[in-house]
């Protein structure tokens, strides 16, 4: 199944990949505040999610819809960090700073613990948590599927970086064929496996 998500959000521009995980389907978003209206394309098909919240627009069309004007961020649990603090160091690290912070309660501060370690309460922003996964690294593109083989000793293979062990690479499918390889060290010999499996 190819599944696609459009939505207010884009502004219909645009069908997303859905990315599948056993028999669901995920996207992940960072939403504006407010309500945001949204269809799935399903093998080229318009659906909505009966399971979910639907709204119909102005030509009668039925649509999901989410509602996050209210939303607020889960920031930790700040009581269970104020009674952690109280056990370790018999007081929070609050009670010891006199600068206050926006909200006008005590901006917590760096204190060093029993043996000298100085330990923060910055919070990351949101943002940390939304931003796409970075890339692959690209020395982990050096591999062997990924070289032309050596047309003068094609049993002389050079040795394989370390971070490329023990990884299971996936080429892209062409004519029907998907190619898999993996690269496994014991002591000095490298072995690589490539399996081709039919689609």
């Amino acid at each position: 199944r190819n599944v696609y998500i459009t939505g207010t959000f884009n502004g219909w521009s645009r069908q997303i990949p859905m990315h599948r995980s056993g028999n669901d389907f995920t996207y992940i978003h960072n939403l504006k505040r407010g309500k945001h209206a949204f269809k799935f394309i399903v093998d080229d098909e318009w659906r909505f999610a009966p399971d979910q919240p639907t709204v119909a627009d102005i030509e009668g069309r039925i649509n999901n819809f989410i509602d996050v004007t209210d939303f607020k961020a889960y920031t930790g649990d700040r009581e269970f960090e104020k009674e952690q603090a109280v056990a370790d160091y018999g007081s929070t690290a609050s009670s010891h700073d006199d600068g206050d912070d926006s909200s006008g309660g005590k901006k917590p501060v760096a204190r060093a613990d029993p043996d000298g370690e100085v330990y923060g309460h910055s919070m990351p922003d949101l943002d940390e948590y939304t931003k796409e996964p970075p890339p692959l690294p690209p020395h982990l593109r050096h591999i062997i599927l990924n070289k032309p083989p050596q047309l003068q000793d094609t049993a002389a293979l050079p040795v394989p970086q370390h971070v490329a062990l023990n990884h299971l690479y996936c080429t892209a499918i062409k004519d029907n064929m998907m190619v898999l390889g993996i690269t496994q060290r014991y002591k000095n010999k490298s072995c690589t496996t490539v399996y081709y499996s039919p689609c």
